[in-house]
């Protein structure tokens, strides 16, 4: 079929649907056809006071080269569409709206257009989760998980297209599934069928080569005593990984390249375990006088946990 063939078959397709006494005798006229069929068959808008013209997006599936295709509603003072396929839920009601093709193939959806009753306000369609956090492991190199839509239930509206503003720190497959692919951070934008963008910050993070000691926290009660401490390094079985030991305060406590810290006069220290990449992880000690101020080292970690000021004053009354 030819352009000007196609342009004639519109002339005569409108001058149908004109004649048809309402909308939906269009299918009847044209037939259904098994390659032409939008993606549902009906949907369900719902009028707020905050949302008074909800809106839906209709898309068809299958062929896709027609010329044209025609959107019409049995309705429109109920539901409305335009030459997109959006359509705008203006009053409560039923409407039919249908598609037809240059080729006189058509489909039709259902919709119903709800008004809300009183102060129950249904809640609109969001995501699961507004923020994703995924950690890169030396033995998962790219997690994922998965966004859903929820407050969807009695209605039709689906996310239609996922999109990922920065794809190399996280892509987003047509399901919902995110996938990181190295730190940063990203915004994934979920389209629904009823007009809203719903979107969720990713934040992609990497536990690769991270280290981590066996204590956070060492008491030392007496000066001379001396602990080991170990530091584990995320890496691959096998891979040996070098680690540099510092003392904040050799004067209080020192470590030597084992990892070894001993106590030399009362007060505190800060010993810390660092990796040739930069990653490093550190263990407060307390000898002495400042270790006596607690029973355990349980004690001391929360403590340490408490707001900076209080332990401001605590540091200051130990000085």
């Amino acid at each position: 079929m030819n352009k000007i063939t196609r342009l004639a078959a519109a002339f005569v397709l409108s001058g149908l649907l004109l004649a048809a006494p309402a909308a939906q005798a269009a299918p009847a006229l044209l037939g259904a056809s098994a390659n032409f069929e939008l993606e549902v068959n009906e949907m369900e808008l719902e009028i707020t006071d905050d949302d008074p013209r909800p809106k839906g997006y209709l898309y068809t599936s299958g062929q896709s080269d027609y010329y044209f295709i025609v959107w019409m509603s049995s309705n429109p003072t109920v539901a409305a569409v335009d030459g997109d396929g959006r359509v705008t839920g203006r009053s409560a009601g039923e409407a039919t709206i249908t598609a037809i093709t240059d080729r006189g193939e058509c489909a039709a959806c259902k919709v119903t257009v709800r008004k809300e009753s009183g102060n129950a306000a249904s809640k609109k369609p969001a995501l699961d989760h507004t923020t994703l956090n995924l950690v890169i492991q030396y033995n998962n190199a790219h997690p994922s998980q998965k966004l859903q839509l929820i407050n969807t239930s009695g209605s039709f509206v689906y996310a239609y297209q996922w999109m990922s503003s920065n794809p190399e720190v996280a892509t987003v497959d047509p399901e919902g599934l995110v996938t990181a692919q190295k730190p940063g951070t990203t915004t994934v934008t979920a389209l629904a069928t009823n007009g809203q963008a719903l979107r969720c910050a990713v934040t992609v993070n990497s536990d690769v080569g991270k280290v981590t000691l066996n204590k956070r926290d060492l008491l030392l009660r007496t000066v001379g005593s001396k602990e080991a401490l170990t530091a584990s390094v995320a890496v691959e079985d096998g891979v040996n990984v070098p680690i540099t030991w510092v003392s904040s305060n050799p004067g209080v406590a020192t470590v030597d390249a084992s990892g070894v810290v001993t106590a030399v006069a009362d007060g505190e220290a800060k010993i810390t375990a660092l990796s040739p990449d930069g990653r490093f992880d550190s263990c407060s000690v307390f000898v002495g006088l400042a270790a006596d101020k607690y029973d355990t080292e349980e004690d001391l970690a929360e403590e340490l946990k408490l707001p900076d000021p209080y332990v401001a004053v605590r540091m200051n009354r130990l000085s």
